[in-house]
């Protein structure tokens, strides 16, 4: 069972993630953080999901192409009053559209632990590709914590390490749930970004850096 096809059961209960208790001080942060850095930007967004960072973003940016592969997801987003200069687009985040706009900032929050280790180059070749030389790239997820963090159930020959989670409908899903180090993340973004900056949370991390011109 694919990534995709988890987040399309999910979709109804996913933002249950935002609302535990011990992490709104945290996403306080995080969203001044984002809110900082999106201001005046037109954004070119992956894995928007239900919104939730698609609206903090909104509030600030230019303009915003929030992009998502499951329509079910969408739906959730769209209901969020995100405003005329938000555009909403069903897209594969390794195939993405042609788009008749240009974009000095691109976005992925929670995304990139569900990135294959073999695909990293492949994933930030085709996003960065799409985003003006010299634009701000802004990525978002989250550090293994204990006891909170669901423990890896295997690891692959790439490295790659796999979470079984349970939904509320009683479905399972073993997906991947990759937890990078700084080291990993400045290797690995540096091959097609310079200005890289890396920031940690109890429970979250942040990067930013500059699409190489």
């Amino acid at each position: 069972m694919t990534i995709e096809q988890y987040y399309r059961e999910r979709a109804p209960e996913y933002d249950e993630f935002y609302r535990v208790p011990r992490r709104q001080g945290e996403l306080g942060e995080l969203k001044n953080w984002l809110i900082e850095r999106a201001r005046g930007r037109k954004i070119l967004e992956i894995a928007a999901g239900t919104g939730y960072w698609t609206q903090v973003a909104a509030s600030v940016a230019k303009a915003i192409t929030a992009t998502d592969y499951n329509s079910e997801t969408l739906a959730i987003a769209a209901d969020r009053g995100l405003g005329p200069h938000v555009k909403l687009i069903r897209a594969d985040a390794y195939m993405l559209p042609d788009f008749a706009e240009s974009f000095d900032a691109g976005m992925a929050m929670l995304w990139w632990s569900h990135v294959d280790k073999q695909r990293y180059t492949e994933f930030l070749w085709k996003f960065t590709a799409h985003l003006e030389p010299g634009a701000l790239l802004l990525m978002m997820d989250q550090v293994y914590l204990e006891p909170f963090s669901t423990p890896s159930s295997r690891r692959d020959g790439w490295g790659n390490q796999y979470a079984v989670r349970k939904l509320a409908n009683g479905s399972t899903y073993e997906i991947i749930k990759n937890y990078p180090s700084d080291e990993e993340l400045r290797e690995t973004f540096a091959r097609s970004c310079e200005d890289i900056c890396i920031m940690r949370t109890h429970e979250f991390w942040t990067l930013s850096a500059r699409v190489r011109v």
